[in-house]
């Protein structure tokens, strides 16, 4: 049986503008597979300034019985 979860948290500032966003992917299959993939990004504001920084990673697992 496959299974499928997605979580993402959002840190957001007293204005309502997003300042931190991860995601994260979970999948599983019946034949024992894994994978897993998960992007964060940072969103930084300051005096009119603003920087963006993103990463992404991704890991597969197999589990044999």
């Amino acid at each position: 049986m496959e299974r499928h979860e997605v979580v993402v948290k959002r840190i957001v500032s007293s204005d309502g503008k997003v300042v931190a966003e991860v995601k994260s992917v979970a999948k599983t299959s019946g034949n024992g597979q894994t994978e897993i993939s998960q992007d964060i990004s940072v969103n930084v504001s300051s005096n009119g300034n603003s920087s963006r920084s993103s990463q992404s990673g991704y890991i597969s697992v197999s589990s044999s019985n």
